[in-house]
């Protein structure tokens, strides 16, 4: 199984109470087709930038582990459903999976050389002169 999570954006004309419903209906369309990790209650917000005519909407979240084979079937329920103005699903890596970085030995590309005060200022004179 695969860990993937789901964003999605509800449609602000829902009430709380609807809201909560809906919310309900993803989590058990999803527990169908997986196993739920995580999930975050809608909230409230502001969008950047209106989408579907939309200022505002509701935000909810969920990680669950599920099959690569049930992933489609899943995204096609979500595009039928009007009340979702735009969701986001993607497969994440586990946090055993993630690798560490390696570390990057230093190499001094060129050694450091010391310039004199008195080399500086002749070679300024001389540009400054042509």
């Amino acid at each position: 199984m695969t860990l993937y999570e789901l964003t999605y954006l509800i449609s602000p004309e829902l009430k709380e109470g609807e809201l909560g419903d809906f919310s309900q209906k993803i989590d058990s369309l999803i527990s169908k087709n997986g196993k739920i990790i995580k999930s975050e209650s809608p909230k409230r917000i502001n969008l950047a930038y209106p989408i579907q005519k939309k200022e505002a909407a509701s935000l909810a979240t969920f990680e669950f582990h599920s099959s690569p084979q049930k992933i489609e079937g899943l995204k096609k329920e979500f595009e039928k459903e009007k009340k979702i103005l735009r969701f986001l699903l993607v497969k994440r890596k586990g946090i055993e999976r993630i690798r560490k970085p390696k570390k990057i030995k230093e190499e001094k590309l060129m050694p450091e050389k010391k310039v004199e005060l008195k080399e500086i200022e002749e070679k300024l004179e001389k540009i400054l002169k042509e």
